[in-house]
């Protein structure tokens, strides 16, 4: 069985205004939404509420589920699944089994669910939110949103304390992976957070690719990613922070829109190109006066971020050009002995590199489709201004019209009519399953029913693969450029070359 997540209502997820009896009181808090969709890819989600005005008199039991419908619908809308909503409608005063700190609804959810208590986790503003998931054998994380700064004095000594939801899902993801990792994680992230401190590098799994990762701010261990990578200066890095304070410590200032999309879509694969500060190194930037920061959305590589304190520049893990790695074996093609660490973990989720938004103009514009879709994106700041045109320097990351490339000779199926592939050894990158495939002397088929998010987690690995299988060309096929698809077609444009 698989733990949960027990969230408390006010004060964690929406503002603590008192006894709530109507919609028009609810305000969540702005980190809320990200966080609940984070843990969800891990969790399945319940609220836990203590409603004493009930008790007092003050609630209906109308008013009490008013406002928990609406609460569960908000969230739906942003594709946040609730699995039930428990309330304890009495005071404490009362005596009931039901209450905080008693594991009465985790007990109730593992026989009605089939979660497991000692895999679970609560969150909430007050030290009985803490005890809760303790007393059933889990953890407990107390935020300090609500009421918990009133409360802080009476939390013993080894409580997990975070500032709010955000936090506490960071906490809970970073904790979930290291549990699970094992010892053979655990080794290699601190191997990767001593190279960090010493100058040195190391590579990272997150959502998107692998990272190859070095102290932002020392100009010499930035140097050594240029030099393993074989990068040309003039191609500026992606800096990695922990959350838009870090990325406020990097940049002359971070316009509203900006601020908006980071505290919708942080952490995510979503990069903004902003004006930067005296303390990016010109060497990251490539000489620019901008500088592209992102939060990402993977525990261990925020878990880096977070134990060493420090911004990490940190580009694609393999050699300049070749196609990026999404799992830690792909790094050790590319590099083998020379990194002393490498952080093991699953296939990156995501599977293509984060997309690039630049304010460096009056009007935000698209400098790269990615792991975000476009349309997402301009469901909160408006259409983004076509991209200005290029100079021979790139303006961010990934942007050299030869990037991402197999050493295999691709092309695209729409260009077939200019290739001979009669007598060759040809391999097929195909969308979805195809019919003939004894056409073909191998066949990766990204995913079965065609699956944009399936097609783009499995890009760089299907490649890999039809690079390593001794053919003289792949072909690619091509998808529609809508949502995840322009991210594809862009990287398969990049890597296409006919040898």
């Amino acid at each position: 069985m698989d733990g949960a997540v027990f969230l408390d209502r006010d004060g964690t997820i929406i503002e603590d205004r008192g006894h709530l009896q109507s919609e028009s009181q609810v305000v969540f808090f702005p980190e809320t939404f990200n966080a609940l969709r984070r843990l969800q890819r891990e969790f399945p989600l319940f609220i836990v509420t203590n409603q004493s005005g009930r008790a007092k008199g003050i609630l209906t039991p109308e008013d009490i589920d008013r406002v928990n419908r609406y609460v569960v619908s908000a969230l739906a809308g942003y594709g946040i699944e609730i699995e039930d909503v428990y309330v304890c409608p009495h005071s404490r005063e009362d005596g009931c089994e039901c209450i905080k700190p008693n594991a009465f609804f985790i007990d109730m959810a593992a026989e009605e669910y089939g979660i497991d208590p000692r895999r679970s986790y609560s969150v909430g503003d007050h030290p009985h939110d803490v005890s809760f998931a303790g007393n059933a054998g889990g953890k407990g994380v107390y935020v300090l949103t609500g009421h918990g700064e009133k409360h802080i004095r009476e939390l013993n000594p080894d409580t997990i304390v975070m500032p709010g939801i955000k936090e506490a899902a960071d906490w809970i993801l970073i904790n979930k992976a290291m549990d699970e990792g094992g010892q053979a994680l655990r080794e290699g992230f601190e191997r990767a957070v001593g190279c960090i401190k010493n100058g040195d590098v190391a590579a990272v799994p997150t959502e998107t690719v692998y990272g190859l990762a070095a102290n932002a701010l020392d100009p010499v261990a930035v140097a050594k990613i240029f030099e393993m990578k074989g990068r040309p200066a003039f191609d500026p890095l992606i800096v990695h922070v922990a959350g838009i304070a870090q990325a406020e410590s990097l940049v002359a200032f971070m316009p509203q829109e900006a601020r908006r999309l980071a505290e919708l879509f942080w952490p995510g694969p979503l990069t903004l190109v902003l004006p930067k500060n005296e303390r990016v190194p010109d060497i990251v930037t490539s000489g620019l006066p901008t500088v592209a920061v992102r939060t990402p959305d993977h525990p261990l590589a925020l878990a880096l971020i977070q134990e060493t304190d420090i911004p990490l520049a940190a580009p694609s893990a393999n050699r300049f050009g070749r196609t990026s790695p999404t799992t830690a074996e792909h790094v050790r093609q590319e590099f083998g002995d020379e990194l002393e660490a490498v952080i093991p973990g699953e296939a990156c989720r995501i599977g293509v590199e984060s997309t690039i938004i630049s304010f460096a103009d009056e009007k935000p514009f698209l400098l790269r489709p990615g792991g975000l879709p476009i349309e997402d994106i301009e469901r909160v700041i408006g259409t983004l201004s076509p991209c200005p045109p290029q100079s021979e320097s790139p303006g961010a990351p990934g942007m050299l019209p030869r990037h991402y490339a197999p050493q295999t000779p691709l092309v695209l199926d729409s260009a077939l009519e200019d290739v001979q592939l009669t007598g060759r050894r040809k391999g097929l990158l195909a969308m979805q399953e195809v019919g003939n495939e004894r056409r073909w002397d191998k066949v990766e088929t990204l995913s079965e029913c065609g699956d944009l998010q399936e097609i783009a987690a499995n890009l760089f690995a299907g490649l890999r693969r039809l690079d390593a299988a001794d053919l003289d060309i792949i072909v690619a096929e091509t998808v529609t450029e809508e949502g995840l698809g322009r991210a594809v077609m862009d990287r398969l444009r990049r890597a296409a070359h006919d040898g």
